[in-house]
C-alpha cells in the first residue's frame, strides 16, 4: 500500500471531535489582565503555550538579535498572505507549481490553500509584541512565500502535495530574490528513496550562493538515506520533554548519513484538545494557520515544526553578523547533546540551544576586535565528524533527469476545523469583551510513516 492510500484509509477511519468554547483568561473574565500579556503582547505566548520558544532559549537570544535584515524562504504550500500575525513579514510571494525547476516560470501568487506553511511561516518569523496571537523565532526576519505545493484531495483525505521539480523551482527562485535561509519542511513520495534526493542539487546551488537550507527529516520512507553529504541542515523532532518525538522514530538513516543533522521541539500529538488552549499545556507546537473568514492559530506536530524552528535560529545568527558556515557552526557547537555522547543518529549533534549559541557569539566578541569572529573550523561533515558515521554518497539526480518525476508531500499532515467569530459568539461577530476566548477543534487522524496530529485552535484577540 503506498503513503497516499495508507493515508487516505487512515483518515476514513478518524473521527472529528468539536469542543465548544473551552476556556476565557481571567480578562474576559472580566478580571485585570496578565501581567506577562502586558509585558510582551504576544498573548498565547504570555500564557506559556509556546513552550518551544523556552527550551531553544529564544529570550536570550533576542537579547543579541530578533533576525533584522535576514530573508528566511518557506518553500511549502504558500503563507496566508493577509494574517494578522504575518503582516509585512512577507516580503515577496509567488507560485512554483508547474515551474518544472525553472525559477523563471514562477508566477502568481503564494497564498496558501492547506494551511502548512502559513504554519511553518509563523515558527520561523511570527511578529512579536503586537498584540496578537504568536511570537516567531526570528520575529523581525522577513519571509519569502514560495509556493510549491497545493491542495489535494482524495478519497476523503486532504494534504498538501507537489513535484519535486516544482521545489527545484522554488530553491532556485528563493536564492535569486535575495534569501538567506530556505527553510523545506517537505518529504517524498514512494519513488524518492529508489531516485534520491531530487531538490540536492539545487540545495548545493543554494549552498554556494551562501544561502542555507534546513530540511526536515522525515523518516526513511520520507527522504532517503542517500541525502548523505548535501550541504544541508537536516532537523529530527523532539517533544516537550526533550524526548525524541514518536513520529521520528524511523529517522535514524538520514540522521547518521546527514552532513549537518540537528534536533529541534517538533512536539507530540495533543492528548485532550484542551491543552492547545488557555489554561493548557500544549505537546504540539501553536503557529499561525490558515483559515476561513480571518486568521487562525494551530496546535500541530512534527519535524515540519522542528525544521522552521532551525531556520529561525539560522536567522538570528545571520542576523548577529556570522556568515553560512559560522552560522552552521555555532548552532552545532552549542547543541544540547541528548543522546550518546557527541553525534549520533537519534538527536543528530543534539538539540538547538540559541542561548548557549548567542553566550558563544559574546564569548568570541570579548576575545577580540571582531564581534563575530572567525569559525576555528569549517561546519563538521558527517565524513569529517569523529563521532558521524558515513553513510553513501548523495544520489542527486536533477529534476529534469531523473525520469518519473517523483511526488513530494509534506512530512506532517493535518486537518484543522478552526472557529469563526459566530461560532464563538453565536452571531454577531466577537464578543465585547477584553482579553482572550480560546476554541478548539480536534482533528483526529490515524498517523502513517513520519505522521502527526493537527490540532486545530482558532485563538481571537477580545476588545
Amino acid at each position: 500500500m503506498g503513503d497516499d492510500e495508507a493515508m487516505a484509509l487512515a483518515r476514513r477511519g478518524a473521527a472529528l471531535v468539536l469542543l465548544a468554547l473551552v476556556v476565557a483568561s481571567a480578562a474576559a473574565a472580566g478580571g485585570p489582565a496578565p501581567v506577562a500579556a502586558q509585558a510582551s503582547g504576544d498573548p498565547v505566548r504570555d500564557q506559556g503555550l509556546q513552550w518551544a520558544l523556552d527550551v531553544v532559549g529564544v529570550e536570550e537570544a533576542w537579547s543579541r538579535t530578533r533576525g533584522a535584515g535576514v530573508t528566511v524562504a518557506v518553500v511549502d504550500s504558500g503563507v496566508d498572505l493577509d494574517h494578522e500575525d504575518l503582516v509585512g513579514q512577507v516580503v515577496g510571494h509567488v507560485s512554483c507549481i508547474g515551474a518544472a525547476g525553472d525559477p523563471d516560470r514562477c508566477r502568481s501568487s503564494g497564498q496558501d490553500d492547506n494551511g502548512h506553511g502559513t504554519h511553518v511561516a509563523g515558527i520561523v518569523a511570527a511578529r512579536a509584541g503586537n498584540g496578537r496571537g504568536v511570537a516567531g523565532v526570528a520575529p523581525e526576519a522577513r519571509i519569502l512565500a514560495v509556493r510549491v505545493l497545493s491542495e489535494r484531495c482524495r478519497a476523503d483525505a486532504c494534504h498538501a502535495e507537489g513535484a519535486a521539480a516544482d521545489v527545484v523551482a522554488g530553491i532556485r527562485w528563493a536564492v535569486e530574490h535575495g534569501a538567506d535561509v530556505i527553510n523545506l519542511s517537505l518529504g517524498g513520495g514512494s519513488l524518492q528513496t529508489a531516485l534520491g534526493c531530487a531538490f540536492c542539487e539545487a540545495i548545493e546551488e543554494a549552498w554556494a550562493a551562501g544561502v542555507v537550507s534546513v530540511v526536515a527529516a522525515g523518516n526513511d520512507a520520507i527522504l532517503p538515506s542517500g541525502f548523505g553529504d548535501t550541504a544541508a541542515v537536516v532537523v529530527t523532532a523532539t517533544t516537550r520533554d526533550d524526548e525524541r518525538a514518536s513520529y521520528s522514530s524511523r529517522n535514524d538513516g538520514i540522521l547518521r548519513s546527514a552532513r549537518w543533522p540537528v534536533a529541534a521541539p517538533g512536539g507530540e500529538a495533543e492528548e485532550d484538545p484542551a491543552q492547545c488552549g488557555s489554561g493548557g499545556s500544549p505537546l504540539g507546537i501553536i503557529s499561525t494557520y490558515l483559515a476561513d473568514g480571518g486568521s487562525g492559530y494551530a496546535c500541530l506536530a512534527g519535524t515540519s515544526m522542528a525544521a522552521p524552528h532551525v531556520a529561525g535560529a539560522l536567522a538570528l545568527l545571520r542576523s548577529a553578523g556570522l556568515g553560512p558556515e559560522e552560522a552552521v557552526e555555532a548552532l552545532l557547537a552549542t547543541a544540547v547533546d541528548l543522546g550518546p555522547p557527541g553525534r549520533d543518529a537519534t538527536f543528530g549533534f543534539g538539540r538547538i540551544d540559541l542561548a548557549a549559541a548567542v553566550d558563544r557569539l559574546t564569548a568570541t566578541a570579548d576575545a577580540g576586535p571582531d564581534p563575530v569572529g572567525t569559525p576555528t573550523s569549517a561546519p563538521p561533515t558527517a565524513a569529517s565528524a569523529a563521532s558521524a558515521p558515513t553513510g553513501p554518497p548523495p544520489s542527486s539526480p536533477t529534476a529534469e533527469g531523473a525520469g518519473p518525476e517523483p511526488e513530494v508531500v509534506t512530512p506532517d499532515t493535518q486537518v484543522a476545523a478552526p472557529f469563526t467569530p459566530d461560532a464563538l459568539t453565536g452571531g454577531g461577530g466577537p464578543a465585547e469583551v477584553p482579553g482572550w476566548l480560546v476554541a478548539v477543534a480536534l482533528a483526529g487522524i490515524a498517523v502513517t510513516g513520519a505522521g502527526t496530529v493537527g490540532l486545530a485552535a482558532r485563538v481571537w484577540r477580545e476588545g
